[in-house]
């Protein structure tokens, strides 16, 4: 309030106490015994004296309305300073009163790894290597009407690419909520969680595999009145934001979740299914898991790194095939009781191939027309089991069907020591089918299709982690994996075992890893 309002209240109160103390002298004055006749010219001063104090009253109720509209603008400037000062969640957060608010958000993660070299005829990315797995900055806020909005890009590795970018619509704050953007595809809880929360330094593997990732799309959500229940539907395009002018590939998903309370905590129940049709344009990317090359028409590539992102290298690989689409069915079961969480989750892609002989004249689908088919419908699957416990006595950290932060009950910016946590996990992927490993190579063109045999198509892969991870204040953590990788087959047993005797896809071998990331988020 400024010194100009606080002179005004002074200077009416000042003016109010005049009239008020003259109206209460009159009114308390007590009439003589011989008070004088109608007709006394005494009366004529007591008109003059009426008619002064109900001039008095009539200033009096103008100061009163006076003082009412200063005491509204004060209120307006309180209203307004409050609407001016930002709340603090994790940044700044601006907000109107209106409907509209705005907070800027973001996230850092470095890594840091040693990978043992299991195949040295070809010692390419192993060893030391440092790499910035995710630099992200983005906004999220409301809008008026129940609408709410988030956008992100991601700078990592000196290129931009993008995270969420979304529109969501919650009509009256019910049970239904509309999402259209760039968003997870609605896969399995891994997935869908933020990189921030996830238990080891990279996702399960069959996350990487698989191809699951964010797309174009639209859903829409449904929650019990408890939070409970949850089911979601959506439609998608084949990819994500980019470049793209694929007008054939879609995906139609669908994820349901159950949250039980049991005993001192909950259960954490869910099912999720995609439909994926590969996209037709010529020269397009079908799908490719992790970080391919872009390939030509409707093909498929299943792979995966062995549990980290320092390294390219893939020890399974199906390679490249033509394919027109797949179906993936998973499951998920966890449980959160106090310190201790466990639990995992499973997939399994079923493949919808094309058939040796096929021919395609009248649809530009491949630039090279001979491409690699299955002797059948491929199917692929995996999954990991884990445990994890809070030795400082912290919950994980759960919200609408995902992981969530962790609250650190004794932080180092309150004297605290932070929250410790060990983890270990059990991740099984298995790439081997030998419908692809006897297949044919087929001419889309004139339909001839020759046997194309190969034992090192596939793979299985299983890994032993075990992590050490600190929070020392809701905001950072720090993550320390050991990783032992087994690989049985694949495209690298030939060489990583030449002298073996056993058919190439049951040669097996092994590497170790040691990895560590730096990560903040606000």
């Amino acid at each position: 309030m400024n010194r100009s309002l606080y002179k005004t209240i002074l200077l009416a109160s000042a003016v109010l106490a005049m009239p008020i103390t003259a109206f209460a002298q009159a009114k308390d004055a007590e009439p003589p015994a011989d008070a004088p006749s109608p007709d006394d010219p005494s009366l004529q001063k007591v008109s003059d004296a009426e008619a002064n104090l109900s001039a008095a009253e009539a200033q009096m109720s103008l100061l009163q309305a006076q003082l009412q509209a200063l005491q509204a603008q004060v209120d307006d400037l309180k209203k307004a300073q409050a609407k001016a000062a930002p709340a603090w969640k994790g940044a700044p957060q601006f907000s109107d009163g209106d409907g509209f608010t705005w907070k800027v958000r973001g996230r850092f993660m470095m890594d840091t790894a040693y990978m043992g070299t299991p195949d040295f005829q070809n010692p390419r990315d192993y060893g030391f290597n440092t790499r910035v797995r995710r630099v992200r900055l983005g906004v999220e806020g409301t809008l008026p009407g129940e609408f709410g909005y988030k956008a992100e890009m991601d700078f990592a590795n000196s290129s931009v690419g993008f995270g969420d970018v979304v529109l969501t619509w919650n009509p009256k704050k019910g049970p239904i909520t509309l999402t259209l953007g760039n968003f997870e595809s609605l896969d399995g809880m891994e997935q869908i969680t933020s990189s921030r929360w996830s238990s080891f330094i990279e996702r399960a593997q069959v996350n990487d595999a698989f191809g699951n990732t964010r797309r174009l799309g639209l859903g829409v959500g449904y929650k019990s009145k408890d939070n409970l229940f949850r089911i979601d539907g959506g439609l998608f395009a084949a990819h994500s934001i980019d470049a793209s002018l694929d007008n054939k590939g879609w995906i139609a998903a669908a994820r349901a979740t159950y949250t039980p309370y049991v005993g001192p905590g909950f259960v954490h129940l869910g099912l999720n299914f995609q439909h994926r049709q590969f996209q037709e344009n010529n020269g397009a990317t079908a799908l490719t898991s992790g970080s391919g090359s872009p390939s030509n028409g409707q093909l498929v590539q299943y792979r995966a790194r062995p549990f980290l992102q320092t390294t390219s290298q893939r020890f399974v690989d199906t390679g490249s095939f033509a394919a027109k689409g797949d179906d993936i069915f998973g499951i998920e079961a966890y449980g959160v009781f106090k310190s201790l969480h466990l639990g995992g989750e499973a997939q399994m892609v079923k493949v919808r191939s094309y058939d040796a002989g096929d021919r395609l004249v009248s649809r530009d689908q491949f630039a090279t027309n001979t491409q690699l088919v299955a002797s059948g419908n491929p199917s692929f699957w995996g999954g990991h089991f884990e445990v994890g416990y809070f030795l400082t006595g912290e919950t994980r950290g759960y919200k609408n069907g995902t992981w969530d932060r962790t609250k650190v009950l004794h932080p180092v910016d309150k004297g605290g020591m932070g929250a410790f946590q060990i983890i270990g996990r059990v991740d099984y992927l298995d790439l081997n089918d030998k419908k692809l490993q006897n297949g044919f190579s087929n001419n889309f063109t004139t339909g001839v299709a020759t046997a194309s045999s190969s034992l090192s198509r596939g793979g299985s892969q299983t890994g032993y982690l075990l992590g050490l991870t600190w929070i020392p204040t809701d905001y950072v953590r720090f993550l320390l994996n050991y990783i032992h990788t087994e690989v049985e087959g694949g495209p690298k047993a030939a060489s990583v075992k030449p002298t073996s005797t056993d058919p190439v896809n049951k040669r097996s071998y092994s590497t170790d890893a040691v990895a560590l990331r730096a990560q903040f988020d606000f």
